[in-house]
């Protein structure tokens, strides 16, 4: 039996194991140990190990018993998806990526072909910043590359885990390597973590910044991702002078069903098919519903308004709002209760501007007085000659003094 041969039955015997539960007295085979393997048995056919490639493996596992004819087809398949990956065009790091991004392939399938561990960092980089956030992927690849050139993985996942981790050596030690998202990971990794525990994303108020709100509309979504980790994002677009501009938008499921059952026929469709997906154990993670390829066209968000914010993450002592064009959704209004809102807003602002004039009155009457014409006269050319309009102008710029 040839090397490879050899090679792929150890692999399975290893893996079998470490799927079994361990007896007493055996000890249980490092899981290093199969990653380890699959990265040497990819390695020999010049295959990164990103997951397309070790799926191939993982299906051969799955078997009940190791044949000939078994190994034989493996084999075949490892060379056909190695001509295949080997005879492609060259393409650059920033090709791949954005091509990675239209096809919405997996940060763990892309990552180990640019050469990059799927570390968390590299993870949030792809994942985070460049799908969701939509960052230029060449601030994307230095990053990576500087992690790389440093070997820091393993400094920031420690860092990670400390309570005042910006007072750490390490913290001193990355920074100096001109790492420009650590902050944004921590705080990011922190969200995380406390949505998972408590099942809802943390409030602005709650971790400590005050967000700057802005209302947005007629929002064409044209992804929806999620999964049972993290809260939905929608990918799309909004009008922006002549023409468009690229946003992401982070809600929780309930907010996202509230704006799908506004959203006529196509958001029911939708909102069926996401249950359908959530329901489906068997469902590719994350859960990538492409809008215009499954439904024909894109979801138009015309019947209601979003009260949005950027995230911010802490820079030393500051709050800084996240420069991409991903904002969390605050609060989802019905077009009639916006429009109430803005009655509202253009009616207090009526309210101030008159409340202004009248202040200003007792300025005006104050100068009169001061050029010896009488009181009375002075209240009426003021316009103040009501007694009661003539104290509320004096409380008024009492406020202002």
């Amino acid at each position: 039996m040839d090397q490879l041969k050899l090679k792929l039955q150890e692999y399975y015997q290893r893996y079998q194991q470490m799927e079994q539960k361990v007896k007493p007295g055996k000890e249980e085979p490092a899981k290093e140990e199969v990653l380890d393997l699959e990265n040497d048995i990819l390695t020999q056919f010049g295959l990164p190990t990103s997951r397309r490639f070790v799926q191939i493996l993982h299906d051969f596992v799955h078997h009940s018993q190791v044949s000939d004819q078994l190994l034989d087809y493996v084999s075949k398949k490892l060379r056909s998806a190695a001509r295949k990956y080997l005879l492609a065009p060259v393409m650059s790091d920033v090709d791949l990526l954005e091509q990675a991004r239209d096809q919405k392939r997996s940060p763990y399938d892309l990552l180990p072909e640019l050469g990059y561990p799927p570390q968390e960092y590299a993870l949030f980089l792809i994942g985070e910043l460049y799908y969701r956030r939509n960052m230029a992927a060449s601030d994307i690849l230095e990053e990576l590359k500087k992690m790389q050139h440093f070997h820091s993985w393993n400094d920031l996942a420690v860092l990670s885990k400390m309570n005042n981790y910006s007072h750490h050596e390490l913290y001193t030690k990355l920074k100096k390597h001109e790492l420009r998202f650590i902050d944004d990971y921590v705080q990011h990794s922190r969200r995380q973590e406390t949505a998972r525990l408590v099942n809802k994303r943390p409030t602005p108020a709650e971790e400590g910044y005050k967000p700057d709100y802005k209302t947005i509309t007629k929002v064409q979504v044209e992804d929806i991702i999620f999964d049972e980790h993290t809260t939905p994002s929608l990918f799309g677009k909004i009008k922006s002078g002549r023409g468009y501009t690229r946003i992401t938008i982070g809600l929780e499921f309930s907010e996202l069903n509230q704006i799908l059952m506004s959203s006529d026929e196509l958001g029911m469709e939708i909102s069926n098919h996401i249950k359908k997906r959530l329901a489906n154990p068997a469902a590719e993670k994350p859960t990538v519903i492409d809008i215009r390829a499954e439904f024909g066209d894109v979801l138009k968000l015309d019947n209601c308004y979003l009260e949005v914010y950027k995230p911010q993450h802490r820079e030393g002592n500051k709050w800084v709002e996240d420069k991409d064009n991903f904002y969390f959704v605050d609060k989802i209004l019905t077009k009639k209760e916006y429009e109430k809102r803005t009655k509202e807003a253009e009616v207090q602002r009526k309210i101030q501007e008159c409340l202004e004039l009248i202040g200003g009155s007792y300025v005006y009457y104050q100068r009169l007085r001061r050029l010896g014409i009488t009181d009375d006269e002075a209240k009426l050319r003021a316009g103040l000659s009501d007694e009661l309009l003539f104290k509320l102008s004096f409380f008024l710029n009492k406020v202002k003094e």
